[in-house]
């Protein structure tokens, strides 16, 4: 369980530092400091992505949900591309967000690899 934990932990970090660089042409970047800051903006992008969904999900009754499934994730995206959006707001020293348009490109990517971890058997 903890190995699994780590490569995937590993993959997700690989993905935001160098494949969302290149992808949004350096909309969405961890800045200097590489492995830590990642890690850091990892979390504080997954909390924030779980605070948002959350809210939004109560604030609608449900209704988030139903959209979601209704529109094939994508309001999920754009939740995660609010949760890139803020944390670039709040770590500017850390994961630099350019625009909102950058921070969707990242959401994408990040959900694209999520998927692919998940749904890719390591062992």
């Amino acid at each position: 369980m903890i190995p699994t934990f780590i490569v995937r932990l590993v993959l997700l970090l690989l993905a935001l530092l160098v494949v969302v660089p290149a992808a949004t042409s350096g909309g969405v970047a961890v800045r200097r400091g590489g492995f830590f800051r990642g890690v850091l903006s990892l979390f504080v992008v997954g909390l924030l992505d779980l605070v948002l969904w959350s809210g939004f999900a109560l604030f609608t009754l449900g209704g988030a949900v139903i959209a979601n499934i209704l529109l094939c994730g994508l309001v999920g995206i754009l939740v995660n591309a609010c949760a890139f959006w803020v944390a670039g707001r709040l770590m500017p020293d850390t994961l630099q967000v350019r625009n909102f348009g950058s921070a969707c490109w990242a959401a994408t990517i990040m959900t694209v690899v999520t998927f692919l971890i998940n749904h890719v058997s390591f062992i």
